[in-house]
């Protein structure tokens, strides 16, 4: 997620898968089932590094007919290992593949941002309707009727690409039943999509399922909360989802941020202050991880006051 401050158009970057045979004819021995891999381990030697070092991936995988590690690393043999250097806290997944199955591990690498002394003006104050006060409308462009942008702290929210973040809202939209969201969620395809820095990440995940969810008359909003990754004392990262009020589970939140190979990543998080931000898949597929690493500690929380 990025957040761009308009006024003075400086910009801030703010930031995560059972067959069975049978044989008939007894006297033929049963045809032998295909195991799925199995790893041994993927792991980084060092799990946080300063920003523009280098941390090594490491793995021992057995019985994959390929195996695929995601951003940009590609094909990768049974064994080995590969240096990175994140420019952010970056999830790394490792994909086997075999006959029998897929399995999907992942490590977390935290990125300790280099502190340099502070070059933008400080945030605008903040009126009534949430709207930095110092941001003339001749700034933006004209939106459509129901259609809002997204502040936050002070800032406009912008996409990977620096798209302004805009939300399009369903006057007749309404609170789902938790059986209802589900539905939706299955039949959504927001999730599909691969995370790609620089073009799609999390606020356009958030972007895309808002506003699939309020066409399809299913109230929803954007969410933004700053974490802080484990084993780390400053570095703040920033992360966007979506929250629902439902009217028989009450305020449920939804990530919908998926791999750089946009599988199944429908998720809710049980998003507190001072709690671990560890989203749980609500449809995990056959050798997919369920809980989904930890994000870090969740520090603030913020929907925007129009929702």
């Amino acid at each position: 997620m990025k957040i761009k401050l308009v006024a003075g158009f400086a910009a801030v970057i703010i930031l995560v898968l059972c067959a069975y045979s049978a044989s008939l004819l007894l006297s033929l021995p049963a045809p032998a089932t295909a195991e799925i891999p199995e790893v041994f381990f993927f792991r980084a030697d060092n799990s946080k590094i300063d920003s523009g070092t280098v941390a090594t991936l490491r793995w021992n995988v057995d019985g994959a007919d390929s195996i695929v590690i995601d951003h940009g690393i590609g094909q990768v043999e049974a064994s080995g290992e590969v240096k990175v250097t994140p420019s952010q806290i970056t999830a790394y997944n490792l994909t086997a593949v075999s006959k029998g199955g897929t399995v999907v591990s992942s490590v977390i690498v935290n990125v300790v941002p280099v502190v340099k002394p502070a070059s933008l003006p400080p945030s605008p104050a903040i009126d009534s309707n949430g709207i930095p006060s110092n941001i003339r409308a001749d700034m933006l462009p004209a939106l459509n009727e129901n259609e809002s942008y997204v502040f936050f702290q002070g800032a406009i929210m912008v996409g990977a690409d620096n798209h302004y973040i805009v939300l399009r809202n369903n006057p007749a939209s309404r609170n789902p039943t938790w059986a209802e969201l589900k539905a939706f969620l299955q039949t959504d395809q927001t999730d599909r999509h691969a995370y790609v820095t620089g073009s799609f990440t999390c606020g356009d995940f958030s972007e895309m399922l808002h506003n699939n969810a309020e066409a399809a008359g299913i109230r929803a909003a954007i969410v933004a909360v700053k974490l802080l990754p484990a084993g780390m004392t400053e570095g703040f990262t920033n992360h966007s989802l979506n929250a629902f009020e439902t009217t028989d589970k009450g305020l449920v939140y939804i990530d919908t941020t998926s791999s750089s190979q946009g599988y199944y990543a429908d998720k809710q998080v049980n998003v507190q202050v001072g709690q671990e931000y560890e989203p749980v898949a609500i449809f995990p597929q056959p050798g997919q991880m369920q809980r989904w690493p930890s994000m870090g500690s969740v520090v603030s929380i913020d929907i925007p006051p129009y929702w």
